[in-house]
């Protein structure tokens, strides 16, 4: 991106955690952006480090005339062979420790925890993910062996329905206080992510 956006600068903490959750509990191996584990706000900004000045010159010109087609004005495109848009890229090891930064680098972690402890989330088998979702009301539900993903994409809390024969659901990490189980309807307030126990498995035992 022209400006260096990160996604800590374009979503909120609650979409933060959904996406973190989303991206963790999936079928494929998990990868993190340095300083996405605790939501970083530094810009990550196009910059190079060309011995050839001609080169250097040209490229710069060219993400002038790729972003000016975007309605970006020029004084507003970095330079990428100036140190300032290096230094700026550089991480603030001090904002893990900071209010909101800690929380969101505790989610990750709490991620991470439940992906070693359930095999049923570093399997890489796709046929053996489910999905439900209702995209008018903006939620989407991810079925993984005994375990399942729920997301409130939506900004205001709703109640998603949970498939469960056995009517044994347990919520093993939310991304909000509030979210709930009222027999097979889980409460989620908006932007929030749950990863519950089904208490059965609807695959094989050969799954893994």
């Amino acid at each position: 991106r022209a400006g260096g956006e990160r996604t800590s600068h374009l979503l909120t903490p609650g979409q933060l955690k959904m996406g973190a959750a989303l991206v963790l509990t999936s079928a494929f191996i998990p990868m993190l952006f340095q300083g996405e584990e605790w939501g970083a706000k530094t810009p990550f900004l196009y910059f190079t480090a060309h011995e050839d000045e001609e080169l250097a010159r040209a490229v710069f010109q060219g993400r002038l005339a790729e972003f000016a087609d975007f309605g970006w004005q020029s004084q507003d495109i970095p330079d990428p062979q100036s140190l300032e848009t290096f230094a700026r890229s550089r991480l603030d090891w001090q904002e893990p420790d900071r209010e909101g930064h800690a929380e969101i680098l505790n989610w990750h972690r709490e991620l991470i925890r439940l992906r070693r402890k359930h095999p049923a989330l570093t399997s890489g088998r796709l046929e053996l993910v489910q999905v439900d979702f209702r995209e008018e009301d903006k939620w989407l539900v991810m079925h993984r062996g005994s375990l399942c993903l729920a997301c409130n994409f939506s900004p205001v809390q709703q109640t998603v329905p949970l498939d469960n024969p056995l009517g044994s659901l347990e919520i093993l990490l939310a991304s909000h206080a509030d979210a709930a189980l009222y027999g097979l309807d889980l409460f989620l307030p908006g932007h929030c992510v749950a990863v519950l126990e089904c208490g059965f498995s609807a695959f094989p035992p050969s799954w893994k």
